[in-house]
């Protein structure tokens, strides 16, 4: 056998890895004719050296092109939107991102939400829906039937991309070192459903050109990347926050591919200021789901229900649904008051069920 075939193209000698290399990169990630001290080399010296925009958009694609899609309704008019992050800022706060989905999906907005349990922090959104009831092993055959009388679904990564499943225990090794490396990022560019419009957060400030770019590539109508300033200087989360301003990149997928940056202020939008973000911490997946649970219901308002709607009416706002950012934030507080955020979490949860003894 050539020896050639089994060892990694060296990502600090190459300034950015073309498809043929990462094909082959993937491959022995995958397999076992290398070692696992090999293969975190290279993707610590990957993530070392920096990746670029096309290497996340190539990884994304090769992995795709292995994935199973589900099968969904495109002559739908409604918006077909994720909103995710990257993980890894290590906040510990609760799953905005997945309250979110809800409040999305109650004001308009199909939600496809692509996600695993966690990896950097006590709860994962696979894990907080699972802990609300919700079947998060949902055929792909299932999906688009669930997203129909829902209005919002989810798929677990696992089953959805079962070549990255094969590298969970290296990225889980790695994790528990606090290591990060490429996989890290490429979870919100991974969505089978290919949605048309995503909100993604990212876990640090500098990397929101690269990931607006990465989106772009990936063919997204209308994308946003963001990071959240926290309380203290330093600080900071994959989401729009309202303890501090946060940095967007939005940028328009058609080509030519647009992009701006801006910054979103929570004062500005009438956010009272937070200055204790323990408020906004989570716990386990019990935990965060009876939250969630009681803020979808109304029961709980303050920081935490400010920051799920912020990041709601952005989706909306991003998906076209509200004019303005103001307008979109008035949907997200009526979906939450009007009790339809709370309907579309108890829809996923019914649907999600059913589809599991209809198949049995």
């Amino acid at each position: 056998m050539n020896p050639m075939a089994e060892s990694f193209p060296d990502p600090l000698s190459i300034p950015s890895l073309g498809i043929p290399e990462i094909d082959r990169s993937l491959e022995l990630l995958m397999g076992t004719c290398v070692p696992d001290e090999a293969k975190e080399r290279f993707l610590l010296d990957l993530h070392a050296r920096g990746e670029t925009a096309a290497e996340l958009a190539g990884f994304a694609r090769v992995l795709l092109g292995r994935a199973v899609i589900p099968v969904l309704d495109r002559r739908d008019p409604r918006p077909l939107l994720e909103l995710c992050g990257t993980g890894g800022d290590r906040a510990g706060f609760l799953n905005i991102s997945t309250a979110a989905m809800f409040v999305a999906a109650g004001a308009g907005a199909r939600v496809v939400k692509h996600g695993n349990r966690a990896f950097t922090s006590k709860c994962g959104s696979a894990d907080v829906l699972e802990a609300l009831g919700v079947n998060v092993h949902l055929d792909a055959s299932r999906v688009g039937e669930v997203l129909e009388k829902a209005g919002c679904v989810f798929m677990l990564a696992a089953n959805f991309h079962p070549a990255v499943a094969a590298v969970a225990p290296l990225r889980r090794r790695l994790g528990e070192r606090g290591e990060l490396t490429i996989f890290n990022l490429l979870g919100p560019l991974l969505n089978p459903a290919s949605p048309d419009y995503q909100l993604t957060g990212i876990y640090r400030s500098e990397m929101l050109p690269l990931y607006a770019e990465a989106l772009g590539l990936m063919g997204r109508k209308v994308a946003w990347a963001v990071h959240g300033e926290g309380v203290h200087p330093g600080e900071g989360v994959d989401e729009l926050s309202i303890t501090g301003p946060s940095r967007v990149f939005a940028v328009r997928g058609e080509c030519p591919m647009e992009s701006e940056e801006f910054t979103i202020s929570p004062a500005g939008l009438g956010f009272p200021q937070v200055t204790d973000q323990g408020i906004l911490l989570g716990g386990d997946a019990g935990e965060n789901a009876s939250r969630i649970t009681s803020i979808l219901s109304g029961r709980e308002s303050g920081a935490a229900r400010d920051m799920i709607m912020l990041n709601a009416a952005a989706a909306l706002h991003l998906a076209g649904i509200g004019a303005t950012l103001h307008d979109a934030l008035l949907l997200a507080s009526e979906s939450i008051d009007a009790g339809k955020a709370l309907r579309s979490l108890e829809l996923l949860r019914s649907a999600s069920v059913s589809s599991v003894s209809e198949q049995v």
